[in-house]
């Protein structure tokens, strides 16, 4: 009796360890494939970066030599059909594919140029128009020109509040604590939220701080963001890459109210075959959309407008076994040297 029983135990002493053997061995198994796991990811890393690296030097070759190519012609232009703004393609590699493209980073409305104010005596004029600098018009036509709804039932911001958004943005930038006109607010009215926030009054570093802002919605911070950048205050926007919806902003200075959708394209249409030379060549082929005032003058300013560039975006996108990684960086270009300012998954 006393074998039998000794012989229980022994079997459940030899089930018990190879359960506890068992259980090691997955571990252990469970362990190792993580490592080789984590160990395979981290290679795959290294090689995507490798490759978007090489994808953006690719991208700083194709400025370099725009900006030769505008030298050897002795006009400094860029264009919608210069080779730096050729679609993006796919490059093979041995484990995939890598990819980039370059987008004209003046192409967007630049948030800082709205820090600039007219001085007091326009800002007292009876005529509104004058309250406010050309960009910071342009400003107020963009956010009457962004559809909030949708093709079926559109939805537009009346002039009123997008007179009064740009004022709350005018005096996120400006240099001091006084508030513009109705709809401006300084760190009194940001004090007060929950949670309570300053003003920084300075330049953006990003138009993510739009979201901050006094009369911004999400809804129209998002039909925004294609359209906007925030990029040192003297960058003007290069008309020759510039979207049709931001050409809707370019209108009499005395008239606050965007271009139609239709004359938006007319203008798109009329730079095609290598853009305009000059910002005044385009202005006299635009005379049907800015005619003079009655009395002769011209009635169009043209401040914060220009056809080169010296900021880009670069997107690159590669694929290195199973993993896609992407990147985005903007771009410098100082004559025929090109830098990389910053790159980030945010929004520049």
């Amino acid at each position: 009796m006393q074998t039998q029983k000794q012989s229980g135990m022994a079997l459940v002493l030899a089930l018990l360890v190879v359960a506890i053997v068992t259980a090691i061995s997955v571990e252990l198994s469970w362990r190792f494939d993580l490592a080789i796991t984590r160990a395979e990811n981290r290679w795959y890393g290294v090689q995507a970066n490798a490759y978007l690296k090489g994808a953006e030097e690719f991208a700083f070759m194709a400025l370099k030599f725009d900006k030769e190519e505008d030298n050897r012609k002795g006009v400094q232009v860029d264009s919608l059909d210069e080779f730096w703004a050729a679609q993006a393609a796919e490059f093979p590699t041995d484990e995939g594919w890598v990819s980039g493209r370059l987008e004209d980073a003046q192409a967007r409305f630049n948030v800082n140029q709205l820090r600039a104010k007219v001085d007091d005596k326009a800002r007292r004029s009876a005529e509104i128009y004058k309250h406010f600098t050309a960009p910071q018009r342009r400003f107020i036509r963009l956010l009457q020109s962004v559809n909030l709804g949708d093709e079926e039932s559109p939805l537009y911001l009346d002039s009123t509040t997008a007179q009064n958004i740009t004022e709350a943005v005018i005096d996120w930038l400006d240099n001091d604590a006084n508030v513009t006109g109705f709809g401006g607010a300084e760190s009194d009215f940001y004090g007060q939220l929950d949670p309570p926030y300053t003003v920084p009054n300075g330049p953006m570093a990003s138009v993510t701080e739009l979201n901050l802002i006094r009369g911004m919605t999400p809804v129209l911070y998002e039909k925004l963001l294609p359209l906007v950048i925030a990029l040192p205050e003297n960058q003007t926007m290069n008309i020759n890459t510039a979207p049709a919806e931001l050409l809707r902003t370019l209108n009499r200075q005395d008239d606050l109210y965007p271009l139609s959708i239709e004359d938006g394209d007319v203008l798109a249409q009329n730079r095609a075959g290598g853009g305009y030379d000059k910002v005044e060549d385009f202005v006299a082929d635009a005379k049907q959309f800015f005619p003079d005032s009655d009395n002769g003058k011209n009635n169009f300013v043209a401040d914060g407008l220009g056809v080169f560039t010296e900021y880009f975006i670069f997107y690159g996108e590669t694929q290195v076994g199973e993993h896609i990684r992407t990147s985005k960086a903007l771009l410098y270009r100082n004559g025929t040297e090109v830098t990389t300012i910053r790159r980030t998954d945010a929004n520049f």
